[in-house]
């Protein structure tokens, strides 16, 4: 049961761990204001993890998995009867090998806990890397330091390897994969405030894979859309200009076009942040090349 290659414009959806992460699945404005060269990600923002040697007391926090296991086949039931039992593709096919069916991941909270435990992980992974290359560049002679400094690469491989166990037991995740995380179900919600105030409202519901990837088409163009204007505007300022903020800049008469077109099929504003609720997703891997 394969896929088209399609799939394979969800650029936020190819999740290769090894090297970031992108299932976050926060639906928003593009933030361009840093006065830095606009990237070319689109509106689909993932919760990004830590960089290198931001992880510190978030990381620390955050270092415990969440217990919420999505669905692999039990024994004796292959991954062609759990992909015929819910309703999923077995293999997605890409150019860069085919993807096999590792669980399905059912309820909003089994889905928000393994972007979590997937962002946990990516983040010690950081933690860890960072940590060595300090104890690599400090000087032998600063052997107290370099003791500390030992002392937190043993705690963080430590807690990384716990992690990695229980992310094996409760989600196939093997470190050596590469992964695709194939939404079938989801929510895109409005969000008025923050925290325990904030007030979502559900304005569209992806039944299938298929209408979340045209949507996700949809964002990417428009983002494009943006990020082409910003690069065409920074084109024309001088050095010290290009320091400052990029402005609010006005909508061109193709993005008002492509605006109007996403109001009106999914009441929603791409000029807008929404939050997007995951209710039902299959992720697939494959072998890092």
């Amino acid at each position: 049961m394969a896929q088209r290659n399609s799939y394979w414009k969800w650029q936020t959806l190819l999740v290769t761990i090894v090297v970031s992460l992108g299932i976050g699945f926060y639906v928003g404005r593009m933030d361009l204001g840093s006065g830095d060269e606009p990237s070319d990600s689109n509106t689909e923002q993932a919760q990004q993890p830590a960089q290198d040697g931001e992880s510190g007391q978030d990381d620390q926090a955050e270092s415990q998995p969440t217990n919420q296991a999505g669905e692999e086949p039990p024994k004796g039931i292959t991954t062609e009867q759990l992909a015929r039992e819910k309703g999923v593709p077995e293999k997605i096919k890409s150019e860069q090998g085919d993807y096999s069916l590792v669980a399905v991941i059912e309820g909003e909270d089994a889905n928000r806990a393994l972007q979590k435990n997937l962002q946990v992980v990516n983040s010690q992974r950081q933690r860890l890397g960072q940590l060595t290359r300090n104890y690599d560049q400090t000087n032998p002679q600063m052997a107290q330091q370099r003791e500390l400094i030992a002392g937190e690469i043993n705690q963080a491989r430590k807690s990384l390897e716990n992690n990695l166990r229980f992310m094996a037991q409760n989600f196939g995740y093997v470190i050596s994969n590469n992964y695709l995380l194939v939404p079938h179900r989801a929510t895109l919600n409005s969000v008025i405030g923050e925290g325990k105030d904030q007030l979502k409202t559900a304005v569209y519901t992806f039944k299938d894979s298929e209408s979340y990837r045209k949507f996700q088409e949809k964002t990417d163009a428009y983002t494009k859309l943006r990020v082409d204007q910003a690069r065409a505007y920074r084109a024309t300022q001088t050095d010290d200009e290009k320091k400052q903020p990029l402005p609010k800049l006005p909508l061109t008469e193709k993005m008002e076009k492509a605006r109007q077109e996403m109001v009106g099929k999914y009441k929603c504003d791409p000029e807008r942040s929404y939050l997007m609720e995951i209710q039902k997703a299959a992720l697939y891997a494959r072998k890092a090349q």
